[in-house]
């Protein structure tokens, strides 16, 4: 029996309660409470302006006085529970500070650790530009955007964003479906990321991480394809773009020379008694190594610029980061709240930075607990092929170590045991690790599988239910919590909301239709008659797409 083709209407409803949920968020987090996010707005504003263009090198590009107009709050670590239901010094809507008169292209300062006045670093110039360069083009699109209100601008950037993760449930049913997981598993992927509080919320703020996942999702569909058969030069050319796009936007990128490779290596393998497979596979690997040259000369220039890989965005010349400190001087506290950070920050964010043993806390060790379950069921029975499993999870591992060597090295250098350790950071990796996981849930009985939309679904809503919990009792309840404090919670952010708060029901509204018919729709497959296992897929190498 051949698998259908098209993408089921529910798949479509959850592409869109995906975006409503994002948009949502736009109004919960207050503007600057995601990570890096002024910096982000800064670098974008500037290269509009063409202060940041040609990009600065390393040390030599400050926060501009501009980018202070977007928020009315602190941008780093919050010392405990803001109650900003109870702040009255937000101006109307329409009456907020723009750009210019907040200070516009002037350096903004800030206390130094002697206490002086000095210039705030903005560091991601570190990064390659092609995120600031779209973002730029963005604002381009309001005129007089430097008079405007900034807070409406930066609310632009955060839409934008939105739109950039839009497709990532598609992607997730698309790579389900390509590697034959029985149904209604793609559906249950399609539901996946609902189920990470943390992804919804970068989703919604303006970060350049968010054009770096989408474009792994798109290098993991292709992956899944050249996995599957697909050596034709097509693929090889998108799987070159992608990567080179990915490389354009931030360096955990530079991993993927390397995953791509072992893909084609697996794949040639696997089909090596096929005439000219080989070939195939060894000409598609040429045709993305040479379509990829665009951005590894990114990392080129770095090198024979700056002396080194990635610079430092603070420091023209390299910081000495030569080793002072050894494991025996804490190493194993350092490990502790690395493996700590990378579980809370994958599912959730402590904005606070309290590291609190919270609802969110809770809740992200039971998506790990499940997630765990179902690479070991996935690995341990093989629904999908061990080797297509392992190649799939690869980017994460292999981001995680990218990760930890910078960690110890800030360790190592300055015996600072928390540095850089962000679970977004495997984002990048996110489809494969999903995949595989629900992969782990093709071994149930059909009966329970088609219950698997449903408890994804479930898990989603009792972990945004935990982390929003936490967040609107650290941002916007009041301090005195008594009768009418959620009602005061709620009239705060819709007076602190750039656009009318009609705009903002409307989402709401919206999101919540959407999320009544994804449940009902995955509620009636639940009990309904059992998925087809002619639909289970049978062997790695069916179906193969033909080498072009």
């Amino acid at each position: 029996m051949s698998r259908p083709r098209t993408v089921p209407g529910v798949v479509w409803l959850i592409v869109l309660l995906h975006l409503a949920v994002m948009l949502a968020q736009t109004a919960v987090f207050p503007n600057v409470r995601s990570p890096d996010e002024r910096q982000h707005v800064d670098l974008v504003l500037q290269v509009r302006q063409g202060d940041a263009w040609p990009w600065p090198g390393p040390g030599t590009a400050f926060v501009t006085q501009g980018v202070t107009a977007g928020g009315f709050i602190g941008a780093d670590s919050l010392d405990g529970p803001q109650h900003l239901a109870d702040r009255d010094d937000v101006p109307p809507r329409g009456e907020r500070p723009s750009y210019l008169a907040a200070g516009g292209s002037a350096t903004l300062t800030a206390p130094g650790p002697d206490g002086a006045e000095a210039p705030v670093f903005n560091q991601l110039v570190q990064h390659p530009p092609l995120y600031y360069l779209l973002g730029a083009g963005v604002v381009g699109l309001v005129p007089g955007w430097q008079d405007a209100p900034l807070d409406q601008v930066w609310l632009l950037l955060r839409w934008w964003n939105a739109l950039l993760a839009l497709p990532l449930p598609l992607l997730l049913f698309a790579t389900a479906r390509r590697l034959r997981l029985p149904e209604p598993l793609p559906v249950a992927a399609a539901l996946a990321p609902l189920a990470v509080p943390e992804l919804t919320h970068l989703e919604s703020a303006v970060n350049n991480d968010n054009l770096l996942v989408v474009l792994g999702a798109c290098a993991t569909l292709l992956v899944a394809r050249v996995l599957t058969g697909d050596l034709g030069r097509r693929t090889a050319l998108l799987l070159g773009l992608v990567s080179s796009l990915a490389l354009l936007t931030k360096g955990f990128a530079l991993m993927f020379p390397a995953w791509i490779l072992l893909a084609y290596v697996v794949a040639a393998w696997r089909y090596r008694g096929r005439p000219g497979q080989l070939r195939s596979a060894a000409a598609s690997l040429l045709v993305v190594a040479v379509v990829t040259v665009p951005g590894i000369a990114w990392w080129v220039r770095n090198v024979v610029v700056h002396g080194m890989l990635q610079p430092h965005g603070t420091h023209a010349t390299p910081p000495d980061l030569a080793p002072v400190y050894g494991w025996s001087d804490g190493g194993l506290t350092w490990l502790g709240r690395f493996a700590e950070r990378m579980v809370t920050l994958f599912f959730v964010q402590d904005h606070a930075a309290a590291r609190a043993h919270d609802a969110s806390w809770w809740a992200a060790r039971v998506a790990l607990v499940l997630v765990v379950a179902g690479i070991a069921a996935a690995l341990a029975r093989r629904p999908i092929p061990r080797l297509d499993a392992l190649v799939l999870l690869f980017p994460v591992p292999a981001l995680a170590a990218i990760v930890a060597r910078g960690s110890w090295e800030q360790f190592a250098a300055f015996h600072d045991v928390g540095a850089a350790q962000q679970g977004r950071y495997l984002y990048t990796g996110l489809v494969g690790l999903l995949v595989v996981a629900l992969a782990g849930a093709a071994v149930l009985r059909p009966a329970w599988r088609r219950a698997v939309p449903a408890a994804v679904l479930v898990l989603a809503g009792g972990m945004h239910a935990a982390y929003q919990y936490d967040v609107w009792r650290l941002y916007w309840w009041p301090a005195d919590d008594g009768p009418g404090a959620l009602g005061r919670a709620l009239a705060a952010v819709g007076h602190w909301y750039p656009l009318p708060a009609a705009v903002l029901g409307a989402v709401v509204a919206a999101g919540a239709a959407l999320a009544a018919a994804v449940a009902v729709s995955v509620a009636r497959a639940a009990v309904g008659p059992p998925p087809d296992d002619a639909a289970r897929r049978p062997r790695a190498d069916a179906d193969p797409v033909p080498a072009a």
